[in-house]
């Protein structure tokens, strides 16, 4: 099952959030590092366009979305809200 808000692009989870501004995108990607600390997967993110936070989470041994990823996107989520 995948998370709301996520969609599946191959063997990774992907979530695009459009934020208000650079420094918000900022701030979030900052607080989703913070979250991902203790995890054993960290998120990809990217800023585009400003605003549009792009996170990706993959397994690095290319195992396909496993547990882990969906524990992760999960984690995300919450910061999210």
């Amino acid at each position: 099952m995948i998370h709301e808000g996520w969609k599946a692009s191959g063997d990774r989870l992907v979530r695009e959030l459009s934020m208000r501004d650079f420094d918000e995108a900022m701030r979030m990607a900052e607080r989703i590092a913070e979250a991902a600390e203790d995890h054993f997967r960290r998120p990809d993110m990217c800023i585009t366009d400003f605003n549009r936070l792009r996170i990706i989470v993959a397994n690095p041994h290319h195992a396909g979305i496993t547990e882990a990823e969906r524990r992760l996107a999960a984690k995300v989520d919450a910061v999210v809200g």
